[in-house]
């Protein structure tokens, strides 16, 4: 078997206090830090799609859990997942898989399956794995099975969702940041980290304890500066507590403003 990845696991279950703990580490974090590297596409490389997929495109920085076949251009079999009946799971775009996949597996749909043609420079490379000879060619059969991750939205889109309702929109500066460039009318103000980068003592009450989406049409919008606050917090919503309808308005409100949109003092 071909070892593609060594992770650990959180549980996916934390609570508040752990949370908070969790992202007193990350609150420092630019988005540089929390980047996904591009990755280049070396000519050969191919992703074919043969099973459409329903539901939401897997995206970079998602948790994406696959079932997959791996073989080489003779036709040898090296590793499969469904042998094992056991799916793999890794972080789409963090570079802790082979660069094939990190490309292969963005914009697949949850039940979509993929025919990968990955050549070497994409792949392991000048290295042999186990059976697998150096320089070679990998030929995937992937599957996914679910992605979990941040819903980025751009300015555009946070207004229209701003028109059908149905949402709670959380700004989560800090007091002198609201002072500064003013409000989208209707934010709740909750601060979540303070100047110096420690979670806000008031956050556990008044955001983890009281705003967890209950359904399809309960969606938190959370906004800030310039979208790297909020992409920090929604990534560890999502990841670590199970939210689902929590959107990252991904240019925060000095995009907003930029575009000409309304804030009140």
């Amino acid at each position: 078997m071909v070892k593609m990845i060594i992770m650990t696991k959180i549980s996916n279950k934390l609570s508040a206090g752990l949370l908070a703990s969790m992202l007193v580490m990350l609150a420092g974090c630019s988005s540089e830090g929390d980047a996904v590297a591009e990755v280049m596409v070396t000519p050969g490389f191919e992703a074919n799609t043969v099973v459409e997929g329903e539901g939401r495109a897997a995206q970079s920085g998602d948790e994406v859990t696959v079932h997959y076949t791996g073989t080489l251009t003779d036709g040898t079999k090296f590793d499969s997942s469904r042998d094992r009946d056991k799916p793999f799971s890794f972080t789409l775009g963090a570079g802790s898989v082979i660069k094939g996949w990190d490309v292969g597996v963005v914009g697949m749909k949850p039940g979509e399956q993929r025919k990968l043609v990955i050549p070497a420079e994409m792949g392991y490379g000048s290295r042999a794995m186990s059976v697998i000879p150096a320089n070679s060619t990998l030929l995937f059969d992937v599957e996914l099975i679910s992605a979990v991750g941040i819903n980025n939205i751009s300015s555009s889109e946070l207004k229209a969702m701003l028109a059908e309702g149905n949402l709670t929109l959380v700004d989560i500066r800090r007091p002198e940041e609201w002072k500064k460039t003013g409000i989208i009318e209707g934010s709740k103000k909750i601060t979540a980290f303070t100047k110096n980068g420690r979670i806000h003592s008031d956050f556990n009450d008044k955001f983890l304890k009281r705003l967890e989406p209950k359904g399809e049409n309960d969606k938190i919008v959370i906004i800030c500066r310039t979208g790297n606050r909020t992409k920090t917090l929604a990534r560890a919503l999502v990841k670590e507590m199970g939210w689902q309808d929590v959107y990252n308005v991904k240019d925060g409100i000095t995009d907003w403003i930029k575009r000409g949109n309304p804030v009140i003092k």
